[in-house]
């Protein structure tokens, strides 16, 4: 891991902005150990990983690619993360419900969501890092009894969706109360489509009211 540090008001605020998402949200990120910043050859980024360091996945703050890994990827899983791991797993199973996400910035989405509905102390988060990643065996246990909406990704290959069924099938089979919420038909600010729980903090606001129920109740489960 690189040195980790908590950033800067500056940093937080651009993440915020960069991403759509609250300030209240960014902050709650790292107080939880969820979010932490870096400085790398290309750069400052912001961290998702707890307190456990299981793994990491970096981002750009200023949301462009790495130049300096093959291939540009937008999100670098660092070096000596268990990639399948839920980033933020010890803090969620203690909370009353679990909401699991896919990458980075749904995990910071799902605070800023959960703030809004008023009920971010009840709402863990644990954080896949792609659609490919199975969930551990030994984090199944801890998942059971409690009630779990997997917000899965509208991407147009259909792997978000696929990883869903899959996560949905063992976390039932442990106990869990698992829902899945559906980004179908949401309209973003751009006209692009609504493809995650980030992209939902910036829902055209015809699309708002038209799903209105479904939005307010995204965090109700």
């Amino acid at each position: 891991m690189p040195e980790l540090d908590e950033g800067t008001r500056a940093e937080r605020a651009a993440l915020a902005r960069l991403r759509n998402l609250s300030a209240d949200a960014i902050g709650l990120a790292v107080d939880r150990g969820l979010l932490r910043f870096a400085s790398f050859k290309d750069g400052r980024a912001w961290v998702i990983t707890d307190a456990d360091r299981w793994a990491a996945q970096a981002r750009r703050l200023d949301g462009k690619c790495w130049r300096m890994l093959n291939g540009q990827p937008k999100a670098w899983t660092l070096a000596g993360s268990r990639a399948s791991w839920p980033i933020g797993f010890a803090d969620a199973i203690g909370r009353r419900r679990v909401a699991l996400v896919e990458g980075g910035p749904d995990a910071a989405a799902a605070l800023h969501h959960a703030i809004a509905s008023g009920c971010e102390s009840e709402v863990g988060v644990a954080c896949m890092i792609g659609a490919a990643c199975r969930i551990p065996e030994e984090c199944l246990p801890g998942f059971g009894g409690l009630a779990v909406r997997i917000f899965a990704h509208n991407d147009e290959n259909g792997r978000g969706q696929e990883a869903a069924r899959k996560w949905a099938v063992v976390l039932h089979n442990v106990g869990a109360r698992v829902s899945v919420f559906d980004f179908a038909g949401m309209v973003r600010m751009d006209g692009n489509p609504v493809n995650d729980l980030c992209d939902l903090a910036s829902i055209d606001v015809d699309s708002w009211e038209m799903h209105r129920d479904a939005i307010e109740s995204a965090m109700d489960f």
